[in-house]
Order: structure tokens, then sequence, then C-alpha cells
């Protein structure tokens, strides 16, 4: 892969970890400001972040070229949380209930995505993949968490699911500027060394 689709892939990676990062912070934001509100609400607040999210997601894929959208899945993600948002907005009702869970289990997964970037931050032997690991297991225990509610109330569960995502989004842009950061440290040591190498078929 070529050094100019390495660098564009990394801004790609940090763009969309930092929209995802923002729409879980705006989520849990209304879930701690509106606990004791309509359900209904929120469902319809969620319903229009899950469109807005979904609309810059389809306009940054038909924007990108080939080489960037090919295997990005940003097509079926950005339809995906278009026909998301626009059920929410259909069904408020059926939905009400399990708002919070639906963001319980996105908590899970983004645990699980956390896990394998610390794996991978490893393999490259970047210094703090373990602070990222340590992340994930906090997060997915949080998910559970909220997916399996404890809370005897309604207000004290919105509560903290809405202060779990929050702080769940902001370790997401912590992770996206970390490991923008280790990657681009391996494309300018890789710049180095294919330097080094002219340096040498000129000295051939």
């Amino acid at each position: 892969m070529k050094r100019k689709e390495k660098t564009k892939k990394v801004g790609t990676f940090r763009r969309d970890f930092i929209y995802t990062a923002l729409a879980l912070i705006a989520v849990g934001v209304m879930f701690v400001v509106l606990p004791e509100k309509s359900t209904k609400l929120i469902c319809y607040i969620t319903a229009g972040l899950l469109c807005v999210w979904g609309i810059i997601k389809l306009m940054m894929y038909i924007r990108s070229d080939i080489n960037e959208a090919f295997g990005s899945f940003g097509l079926v993600t950005s339809v995906s949380l278009i026909i998301g948002g626009i059920a929410i907005f259909v069904r408020p009702e059926f939905f009400a209930g399990v708002i919070a869970t639906i963001f319980g289990c996105i908590m899970i997964v983004d645990g699980v995505l956390k896990v394998q970037y610390a794996i991978d931050l490893s393999r490259v032997g970047a210094k703090f993949w373990w602070l990222i690991l340590s992340m994930a297991a906090v997060f997915i225990a949080a998910g559970l968490i909220v997916v399996f509610n404890p809370f005897s109330a309604v207000v004290t569960f919105m509560v903290f699911a809405g202060i779990a995502l929050i702080i769940d989004g902001i370790s997401d842009l912590i992770t996206a500027f970390y490991i923008s950061r280790v990657l681009k440290k391996i494309a300018n040591t890789e710049k180095r060394i294919d330097l080094n190498e002219d340096d040498y078929k000129d000295i051939d």
C-alpha cells in the first residue's frame, strides 16, 4: 500500500471514530439531562441523531475516492443508520423501552473493537496499548450493566447509561487520536526506510 493511500486511511479512521464518539457523547448528555422526560421524546432525538449521522457518513462515502471507499463498508453503515433512525421515528413506542439497552449493546461492541485495537497496538509495539485494553474492559462491563439493568429506578438507570456513554465517547476520542499518532509514527519510519533504500541505490 502506498504512503498516500495509508495517509488517507488514517484520516478516514480518525474521522469515523470522532463522529462515533461525538454521537455517543450527544446521546449520553441527552440521557443525563432528560432522564425524567418522555422516553418517546428521547427516541425522537436519538432517531434524528442517527439519521444525521447516517447522512454525514453517506456524503463522506460518496465524496471518497475508490481506494478509500473500497472495503470501508461506508455505504452499508450509513444506510443502516438512516434506516434505524427512520424505524425509531415510525415506531417510537416500540423502541422506547429498549433505547438505552440498544446503546448498551453499542457500548459492548465498541469495547470489543477497542480490544482489537489494543491487540493491534501491542503487535506494533505501541507503549500504551494496555490503557486501551483497560478502557475496553471497563466499557464492556458498563455495557453489560446497561443491557441487564439492575437498577430499580428508571431515572437512575438513564443517568448511569448517559454517564457511561459520555465517558465511552471521550475514550473513543482519546483512542482515535492515539491510534492516529501511532500510525503516523509508523508511516514516518517507513518513509525514512524508503529514503535510505533510495540512497543505497544512488551509491550503486
